[in-house]
């Protein structure tokens, strides 16, 4: 399945080179203002163009073969929260490609990112290119669905929200699902690779997934049950078992207000040594928008409790966030948000006496869009 999912984007790549050079551009927060759209005709093959201010797509047929490609740049999240390093520029490069294969009932999807810091600033390592790689194929028989995954990440790659990868990784799965009326049943099979940075050796993780789902307009749940089993170090001399049970819900009283509670126990045991290590842990979060949507204010709490049968494990944690979001309106710009996020954090050590720690931390933010 990886050679199949290495053919397939290897002719995406292929042909994307050769057909599709997107211009550099730099990011705006409003939609692109201006979209060309053009039909032309290549060795036979019909195929329509759309150029837009950051982003080209080719399209080779409705069942062929869409290719996009985009560029932005945005601000590094380690400038954001340093005001002396405004300079630092995080480039974004993006590749998508989408075939259904002229209408076999498969479907195939290949995106490769790139997220380079500016190479004109004179502390970027230039030749520092961590990539993202993920590739699918997918398809149904019936009522049932189906498909595999594959994703690479390498250490230092930043996506377009600011997450950022510590640690460079490899995953694939295969998955199933089916629907009955409102019940949603699904499982997984997958397998993953963590290259540890900080020790020589890799993490493996194998985990078998079922899950199922039930949602209406107001008010839904879901129950997960997970079983892994982790290998880490040099020559693997260390295996543990992980087992995970997971209960969520959503709520949404009124159309403005939604609660989501979430309850989960998480059960690891090392063969090895013998020790068994709970973790049972609830979380709740709501939002509340108002129908003018003049502001959003969200927020979420939750508490874990960590303990072990031999004693050398028991914590206790306690995070709470919130975010306001306020839409001025016109005040330096056409349109201007103001938004205050407060965070929460406490931990509690039981162990070999009784301390804890905490951080209160809090951003406010302007967010001036055009003039």
């Amino acid at each position: 399945m990886r050679k199949l999912f290495l053919l397939t984007a290897s002719v995406v790549v292929s042909i994307s080179c050769a057909t599709v050079k997107p211009e550099r551009s730099q990011i705006s927060t409003e939609p692109a203002a201006r979209s060309v759209k053009a039909r032309i005709q290549t060795d036979g093959v019909p195929q329509t163009v759309t150029l837009s201010n950051n982003a080209l797509l080719l399209s080779f047929g409705p069942k062929l073969l869409e290719v996009k490609a985009s560029y932005v740049e945005k601000q590094d999240p380690a400038a954001a929260l340093d005001p002396l390093q405004h300079g630092n520029l995080r480039r974004h490069l993006n590749l998508l490609a989408t075939s259904s294969f002229g209408g076999s009932g498969w479907t195939g999807e290949g995106e490769l990112s790139y997220s380079p810091l500016n190479a004109s600033e004179e502390q970027c390592v230039c030749g520092d290119w961590p990539r993202m790689l993920r590739l699918g194929l997918r398809n149904r028989w019936g009522g049932l669905r189906y498909g595999a995954d594959y994703k690479s990440i390498e250490r230092g790659f930043v996506s377009l929200a600011g997450a950022v990868t510590n640690q460079t990784s490899d995953e694939g799965r295969l998955w199933g699902e089916h629907s009955l009326g409102p019940v949603n049943f699904r499982g997984t099979l997958g397998e993953s690779r963590e290259r540890l940075a900080d020790v020589s050796g890799l993490r493996v993780m194998k985990n078998a997934t079922t899950s199922f789902s039930f949602y209406r307009s107001q008010w839904g749940g879901a129950f997960s049950s997970s079983y892994g089993w982790v290998e880490q170090g040099p020559g693997f001399n260390q295996e543990t078992t992980v087992l995970t049970n997971t209960l969520t819900g959503s709520y949404r009283p009124l159309n403005f207000l939604s609660l989501n509670p979430n309850f989960s126990i998480t059960e690891e045991h090392s063969p090895v040594t013998g020790i068994r290590t709970e973790t049972p842990r609830t979380e709740l979060m709501f939002s509340y928008a108002p129908p003018q949507d003049s502001f959003r204010f969200t927020g979420a709490t939750s508490f874990g409790r960590s303990f072990s049968d031999a004693g050398f494990n028991n914590i206790r944690t306690l995070v709470s966030t919130a975010a306001l979001a306020w839409k001025m309106g016109r005040f330096l710009g056409k349109d201007d948000t103001l938004s205050l996020n407060f965070n929460y954090n406490q931990q509690t050590f039981y162990t070999p006496s009784v301390n804890y720690h905490s951080d209160v931390s809090g951003i406010l933010r302007l967010t001036i869009t055009g003039f």
